[in-house]
Formats: C-alpha cells, sequence, structure tokens
C-alpha cells in the first residue's frame, strides 16, 4: 500500500525551529554558566600551589578524554553514534582540536594562573566581537546595527564588572594573563567560524571525543614534567572535587553542549553567551564569600543580558510579508 507523506504545514515547522531553538540557547546557557564557576574554582586549585597552570589543563584534557571513551561504551548509539570519519575531514579535525581543546584549554588556565578569576572570565567575553568580525569576513554574515548595539552594550556590561573587581585580587601578572585569556578567546572565534561545517555533519559526542582524544595525544606528553612534580596523594578531597566538577562539568558536558547549539543556531549567538561566564564568576565569588554584589554590579549584569538578547534579536531572519 502506498503510504501519503504529508508536507509539514509552515505553522508546525515554525514550532518545531522555535522548539530547537530554545534547546540550543538551554544548552548555551548550561555550558557557560559552568565556564563561568570554573574561573574561581581553577583559581582556588592553582592557589594553593600543588598543581600548576600546565598540570591542571593536562589533567582537564586528559581526564575528560577517559570519559569520553568511557561513555562510547556505555551510552546508546542514539546518544553516542559510532560515526565514521571522512578521511577529508582527519586535517580539519586535527586542526579543530587544536584551536578548540589544547590552544583554548591551555591559554585560558595558562592565564587564570596570572590573572584574577573575574578578570580571565570577563575576557571570554571578547569571543563575540572576535566572531562577529571573521563570520562577516569568511560566512558573509551581515553585521547589522543591532548586533554592533548589542555587543558594544554587553562590553560595556562587562567593563562596568572588572571595573568593581579589580581591588584585592590574587593577580601576578594580569597583563600576561589577560592576553592569554584573550588569545584562548581569538582560537574559540577561529573555531566558530571557520570550522562550522564539522558541527553540520558529525554528532556533537562524536566530534568532542576525536577533539579530545587528538588533544591528549598532542598535549597531555608535553604537560608530563609538570604532571609528574604534583603531590597526588596528599591532595585534599576539595581538591578532588574540584578537578571532579571542571572534568565533568566545565568540560564534558559543556563542550557537548557547543556543537549541539551550532547546529541550531548562528555562530554570533553561540558565542554571545560568553558573556554570562563573568556574570556567573561575579555571583560564585559573592556566595564563597570573597566579594561583594553591590549597585554597579547589578547594572553591569543587567546590561550584559541586554547585549545576549539584542544580539540575539539582530540575529534572527526577517519575517517574509506574504
Amino acid at each position: 500500500m502506498e503510504q501519503n507523506y504529508a508536507t509539514p504545514s509552515p505553522d508546525t515547522a515554525h514550532r518545531s525551529h522555535k522548539a530547537s531553538s530554545k534547546q540550543g540557547h538551554l544548552a548555551l546557557l548550561l555550558a557557560n554558566v559552568a565556564w563561568g564557576m570554573m574561573s574561581p574554582v581553577s583559581k582556588h586549585i592553582l592557589l594553593q600551589g600543588q598543581l600548576s597552570p600546565l598540570a591542571l589543563s593536562a589533567v582537564r584534557i586528559g581526564g575528560a578524554t577517559l570519559l569520553f571513551l568511557l561513555l562510547s561504551f556505555i551510552l546508546p548509539a542514539t546518544i553516542a553514534p559510532r560515526e565514521k570519519i571522512l578521511r577529508s575531514d582527519y586535517l580539519k579535525l586535527l586542526t579543530a582540536s587544536i584551536l578548540m581543546i589544547s590552544a583554548n584549554q591551555g591559554l585560558f588556565i595558562l592565564g587564570i594562573g596570572f590573572t584574577n578569576p573575574i578578570d580571565s572570565a570577563v575576557m571570554s567575553s571578547t569571543t563575540p566581537m572576535l566572531t562577529m568580525v571573521l563570520a562577516a569576513i569568511a560566512l558573509g554574515f551581515p553585521i547589522t546595527r543591532l548586533k554592533c548595539v548589542g555587543v558594544l552594550t554587553g562590553m560595556a556590561g562587562v567593563i562596568l564588572l572588572v571595573a568593581g573587581n579589580r581591588a584585592g585580587a590574587a593577580a601576578s601578572n594580569p597583563i600576561l594573563g589577560d592576553a592569554l585569556c584573550f588569545g584562548a578567546q581569538m582560537c574559540a572565534a577561529v573555531y566558530y567560524v571557520y570550522l562550522l561545517g564539522l558541527t553540520k555533519r558529525y554528532a556533537p559526542f562524536t566530534l568532542m571525543k576525536w577533539m579530545f582524544l587528538l588533544s591528549a595525544v598532542t598535549y597531555v606528553p608535553c604537560c608530563a614534567p609538570a604532571l609528574a612534580d604534583v603531590p597526588w596523594a596528599s591532595l585534599p578531597s576539595s581538591t578532588w572535587l574540584s578537578l571532579a566538577f571542571i572534568i565533568i562539568f566545565a568540560t564534558c558536558l559543556s563542550y557537548l553542549a557547543i556543537p549541539f547549539a551550532q547546529r541550531l543556531l548562528k555562530p554570533t549567538v553561540v558565542s554571545v553567551y560568553n558573556y554570562l561566564q563573568p556574570v556567573t564568576a561575579a555571583i560564585l565569588a559573592v556566595w564563597l564569600g570573597v566579594g561583594t554584589f553591590g549597585p554597579l554590579k547589578l547594572i553591569a549584569t543587567i546590561l550584559i543580558l541586554l547585549g545576549v538578547i539584542l544580539v540575539n534579536r539582530g540575529s534572527e531572519p526577517k519575517k517574509i510579508r506574504k
């Protein structure tokens, strides 16, 4: 018997697209909150003096790789598909691994070692501006007036936030630290724009599993001396819990959320959620009793969130009149 495949109505397609967009925004929200929390957590570990920045970045990449490999045997194929990588994508996958895992994570954690956790999270907010420019050059994405206003509004909030957090922060060389964190965000922006095709061809789990595996092979061996200097037997339980949070939530789950969101949203929208990281870092600092949240930070938070909304609105396609 011949089956009749009805074409979805425009209203049904619109609702489906709207639901997918919400999932993408939720994934970005959770990922960037976890990344915002990672800055003060990582700084806490580094200040104890038992792990160097190189050792911490190697533990993060190596631990996440082992977790991805373990999950690939446990999770069903619907979540962790057994996809074959095309030979033509090997070099792209290696480049993505170096940019988004080795360089991004390595430079960022090195930067945290020299600057304070609020500044390191704030530097993450430079990614939307970098991504917007690169996307306009490489993909022909229009830089609309609303996008510009949104990015500048968010940046104003970030500058206002960092102005109220510099005093008393532990930073041995903030200029060097901020520069390293900025370099990390430049690597992320290049990945978001130039390697977008990989996220369209492979499932998020497949992409992250191979990217972390390649990074573990190319990056972790370089950190062997730093890992050998860590007094593993004497690490307190709080440090182990912090490392578990970084590996599981601020790495595995967060990095799975990014390629998932890239399938549903535009590069500029994906990157603009970085503005939430300094907000999260500031809130955690208050919760830990090492910071305050006054009217100045409240205004900064409002500006950052407003920037996210404006860029999202500026990235939506205009409705076609019938």
